[in-house]
Formats: structure tokens, sequence, C-alpha cells
């Protein structure tokens, strides 16, 4: 089982965006999904993010990093997936842009 681990920002500032019943919502998904199987349930990203994988929850992306030989997932950014915002933010977070 992988450790799910959250970048400063996703509890200080994502969550907080986010209604209590979509943020469960998204926890359930995060900890069913990504701790046992993150690269079955995600799909890689290109571009600048490329190495990274996504999650879809309903109207949101769950953008993370997979340290496997930590046995970690790292959880980068969680936002809307309109506009690209999700991928924007994370590659901000990560010093890409």
């Amino acid at each position: 089982m992988y450790e799910i681990v959250h970048h400063r920002f996703v509890e200080q500032k994502d969550l907080k965006r986010i209604t209590k019943g979509n943020q469960k919502k998204i926890l359930r998904s995060i900890e069913k999904k990504l701790k046992t199987h993150p690269e079955t349930f995600g799909k890689p990203l290109l571009g600048e993010l490329k190495g990274y994988y996504r999650l879809r929850v309903d109207p949101y992306r769950v953008v993370y990093f997979i340290e496997k030989e930590k046995i970690i997932v790292l959880i980068i950014h969680i936002g809307l997936r309109k506009n690209f915002l999700a991928y924007i933010e994370s590659a901000k977070r990560l010093g890409l842009m």
C-alpha cells in the first residue's frame, strides 16, 4: 500500500475552496484508488507535467506524483477540471512556470 502525502497548499488552499460533500468524495477516491493502484486509476500527463498523473473525481482533477521507491503518492493539486486550471496551478507549485 502507498502512503498518501499532500503538498502543503492542498490542505491550506485547495480543499478549502471545495464543499464538504465534494471534499469527502475526493478524499475517499484518493484513499480507495491511489493507496492501492495509483498507476491503474490515474492517467499519465504530458508536456511539462510528464511523469505526473491525474485522477478524475466528478468536476475535479487530482494531480499527483508516484514515488515508487518510497511507496508514496504525493498529491500536488486538487482543482476544477475546466480550462486546465488544475494543470497550470500544479506546474506553478512545482516551479515549472
